[in-house]
């Protein structure tokens, strides 16, 4: 009886021992998961914070007056020249609207980049 109980504990010791063995393992594994999604997550939101600036650029004021002169697109119509002037006037009113939202934007979206990863790591 004496041999069959030893045996019995150093068998349960031995299996106890493999499991710890095997969740430790586990663990260890998780952790390079983790560590991997992170730096994917910290690769992503640089990237989409680039993507947010060449957008908040191509939206910029400048390089759609850019566009509407070298595609020639009438502003106004060319009838009303009353209608035209108070058009321009409101584009001149977007424009400075437009140039202020951007530089928000601009802080904004680096700010609510900086957030998100410091809210991600912790």
């Amino acid at each position: 009886m004496g041999v069959s109980r030893i045996l019995l504990l150093f068998v349960i010791t031995i299996a106890m021992a493999m499991f710890v063995v095997s969740e430790r393992n586990r663990i260890i594994e998780i952790g390079y998961q983790v560590a991997k999604l992170q730096r994917s997550c910290d690769e992503l939101s640089e990237k989409n914070r680039k993507l947010n600036y060449y957008v908040s650029r191509l939206q910029s004021p400048e390089v759609i007056v850019y566009k509407v002169q070298s595609l020639k697109l009438p502003l106004a119509p060319q009838e009303d020249q009353a209608g035209m002037i108070a058009v321009q006037v409101k584009l001149k009113e977007d424009v400075v609207k437009a140039m202020k939202k951007v530089i928000n934007k601009d802080f904004y979206t680096q700010k609510g980049v900086l957030v998100n990863c410091c809210s991600l790591h912790n």
